[in-house]
């Protein structure tokens, strides 16, 4: 056979279909590359898709499951709320003391805070202490603050409920210290003492010596100023003392300034306060507060008499018209 002779324009020919197919095998290649790439992709979104999937379902779970449990306390708790206080959220505040090896604590503060949901106002009404109540189990009346020594905080809201016909939706049990602590992260409170207030206790290590007048009262001082109850007036004494500081906190609470220190009081509260109050409540508890800007606080005391002994004997005709008054009785509608 005979060898063809050479030719420039055939070899630039073959020159460029063997380019050509390099670039046709190159493009081939890199196309079979990016659909590999594309694979491997999706395979790993698929993947962390359903990592991510399973770990929110599990996380899911987990929050169904405790927002079940917080339902089913609520639902509990609901059982026996009276509809007419449907208008209220009445929150039970019990003051600690700081307790002792032999009898453990008992409770310095009784009030109940009531707020009204479409005005916004607060009403704070304090029951001293020792208040002579009818206590279940009790053959007799006997002070308030033996219901928390014989069954702490249930038996302390089963007692006030059932006295004086009130529901209580949660309650906020803070003793001495925790308080002390949020009145320091709050920068401390001014409040203006009526009398000079003495007393020494060595055997309880009890020191209270705060002077008449304007005071910018420390964590310590605050709660000295709170736990003194040696003058003539005894309990009603302490309990209007508690008044005066807690409206003073609360007005110190509603302050511009106080928000940039909620993390610290929240951290606060989470360490020193027994509440029933939880997370899924918070929502509500905001709505509260919102409303209560720019309304005044309404003071009571459980209208009574202070005895000889010490012991608060209420005055159950004037108490019943005092919670007629907080929460009216619905009227029956009239027909026409």
């Amino acid at each position: 056979m005979r060898k063809k002779p050479y030719s420039e324009t055939r070899e630039r020919i073959k020159r460029k279909k063997a380019i050509k197919r390099r670039q046709r095998n190159l493009k081939i290649g890199r196309i079979f590359m990016t659909m590999v790439i594309i694979m491997v992709v999706l395979t790993g979104v698929g993947w962390l898709s359903m990592q991510i999937y399973q770990w929110g379902s599990q996380r899911l779970a987990v929050y169904m499951e405790i927002y079940d449990g917080y339902k089913q306390r609520k639902e509990l708790r609901a059982a026996s709320y009276d509809p007419r206080f449907n208008g209220y959220t009445n929150i039970l505040v019990l003051g600690l003391d700081p307790g002792k090896e032999d009898v453990g604590q008992s409770t310095d503060a009784v009030i109940l805070m009531s707020f009204k949901h479409d005005t916004g106002q607060v009403r704070l009404i304090t029951i001293p202490r020792y208040t002579r109540v009818n206590i279940q189990g009790r053959n007799q009346p006997e002070p308030l603050n033996n219901a928390y020594y014989y069954g702490g905080i249930p038996l302390m809201e089963q007692t006030v409920s059932k006295n004086w016909g009130v529901t209580i939706h949660d309650y906020v049990a803070i003793d001495t210290d925790g308080l002390a602590a949020i009145v320091d992260v709050m920068g401390g409170i001014d409040l203006y003492v009526d009398d000079d207030l003495n007393y020494e206790d060595p055997l309880g290590e009890l020191y209270i010596h705060i002077p008449k007048g304007i005071q910018h009262m420390d964590g310590d001082m605050a709660q000295k100023y709170l736990r003194f109850a040696s003058d003539d007036l005894g309990a009603y004494g302490r309990s209007m003392r508690q008044q005066k500081f807690l409206k003073a906190l609360i007005n110190k609470l509603m302050e511009p300034d106080s928000l940039a220190k909620l993390p610290a009081l929240v951290e606060v509260c989470d360490k020193r306060v027994k509440s029933s109050i939880e997370a899924f409540d918070s929502g509500h508890i905001a709505s509260l507060l919102t409303r209560m800007q720019g309304t005044t606080p309404e003071l009571k005391v459980l209208p009574g008499e202070l005895q000889k002994d010490g012991s608060w004997v209420y005055n159950q005709e004037k108490t019943a018209a005092l919670m007629d008054e907080l929460f009216p009785p619905e009227q029956p509608e009239q027909e026409e």
